[in-house]
Parts: structure tokens; sequence; C-alpha cells
């Protein structure tokens, strides 16, 4: 009996040596339905490296699609509605010294403002009585020049005012006072050159008040221009002579 697994036992190495010597990298035997598996590995060998991926060849490339169609422009936005206005604040009080020192400045200039007014409306008054007469709110001022219709218009053009045009019998008596005074007759500002007969301002304007000579206007040959004497009465006289010139303020 013990005998036979002597025998086996030698049989399998007997095998097992056969096959490590005509295979040397593995032997895989079964012995028996009763016997383990065996696995007998020769000495390991090193493989040569495998192919990386960056070997392989290289695809084609893709036909490029084809590009979009731009778009239409989008809609500029309008404007919105503008705000309305914010209420303005109160006015801050003025305070502190600097405030009472430009308030006190404002007083004094107020009242040299008031007491030059009043100067000036002193010198205005001497001047007119040396030089011209007032009605009303005209002022009426001659320097003694003389000349005709259209110089006397010139003149007092040049001077901001106007030929002096009576349109009461205060004014006429203002202008007769400064005929008198040059002891001159003078031209006024009424004249009947674009119809004869209608007598006019120089505005263009029909007059409304007259103070006509006896027998006046007469248009004793071309007598188209109005001059006043020194009696305060009208006469239709020719525009080129010359006369004082008086003009209107």
């Amino acid at each position: 009996m013990l005998l036979l697994p002597i025998f086996n036992t030698f049989v399998l190495v007997l095998t097992l040596v056969t096959t490590s010597n005509s295979n040397p990298t593995q032997v895989v035997q079964k012995w028996d339905q009763n016997a383990c598996t065996l696995v007998v590995c020769g000495p390991a060998q090193n493989g040569l490296p495998g192919s990386d991926g960056k070997d392989g060849p290289k695809g084609e490339k893709g036909d490029q699609g084809l590009r979009g169609i731009p778009g239409l422009p989008g809609k500029d936005g309008s404007p919105g509605p503008k705000g309305d206005r914010g209420e303005e604040g109160p006015q801050g009080d003025c305070g502190g010294r600097e405030c009472d020192l430009l308030k006190t400045e404002i007083r004094d200039l107020q009242e040299q403002l008031k007491a030059l007014k009043a100067t000036v409306g002193k010198i205005q008054k001497a001047w007119i009585f040396m030089n011209g007469n007032s009605a009303g709110e005209k002022t009426f001022q001659a320097n003694g020049s003389e000349g005709d219709f259209e110089t006397s218009k010139a003149t007092c053009s040049q001077a901001g005012g106007l030929l002096a045009s009576p349109r009461n019998s205060a004014e006429n008596t203002a202008i007769q006072q400064i005929v008198v005074r040059h002891n001159k007759a003078a031209y006024v500002g009424i004249n009947d050159i674009e119809t004869e007969g209608s007598f006019k301002y120089l505005s263009g304007e029909a007059i409304g008040y007259s103070n006509w000579a006896g027998g006046e206007p007469n248009n004793l040959g071309t007598e188209d221009c109005v001059e006043i004497y020194p009696d305060g009465r009208w006469n239709d006289r020719s525009c080129n002579e010359k006369r004082l010139i008086i003009c209107e303020f």
C-alpha cells in the first residue's frame, strides 16, 4: 500500500521535469481528479513596448461648413420720455458776517443810485431850461444849427431822436418857445410829399392836430413841408429852404 503513492509521486515529478524542459514558459497539468492544479512559470521576459496612439495616420480634415447669412440690423430704440424737472428747493437764507456786509453794500449802492438819478434829473432840467423844452414825455432840443428838410431829419436821427412833430397844443407850445428863443422858424416832422393836401407825420400816420396860419396851407409853388413861426402858427413851405433844426426825444 505504501509503494503506490510513492510511485505516483515519482511519475508526477518525472512528468513535470519533462514538460519543463520542452516548454519553459509555463506548464499547467491536471493529475487525475484527486490531484491539485499546479502552475509552473519560467523566468519572466520583458515584452516589446507597445505603440502609442500618436503613431497612427492623421485623419483628413473635414469640409468647412457654409457660413450663415447675417441677420437684419435691429431697430434703434426710441428715446424714453424726458423726466419732469424736479421742484426747486428753497433758497437758503444768507447768514453770517459776509452776508451782512453784502447787504450793507447793496443798500449803499441803492442810495448812490438814487442820488445819481436825482443829480441827472437836475442837470437835465437845467439843460432843458437853457436849450430846450419838454411837454409830457417828450423833450425838444435845438443847438442853433440849420438845414433843409432832409438834413433836419438826418441830424435828429443821428442824435437818436426825430424831427419835432407836435401832436397837441402843449407840444406845439414847447416847440414855439424854442423858435422864439432862437428867433428862427423851424421845420416840423409833417409833410404832404406823397399826396398833395394829405399831410402826414414821418411815420406815415395822418395828422390829428394842426395849427395853420390863416389861408394856409396854400401850396404856393411847390410847398410840401411845414414850418412853425414864432407865434406857433404853421405854414407850408418848400422843403429846400434852410430852417432851424429842432429834435424831439
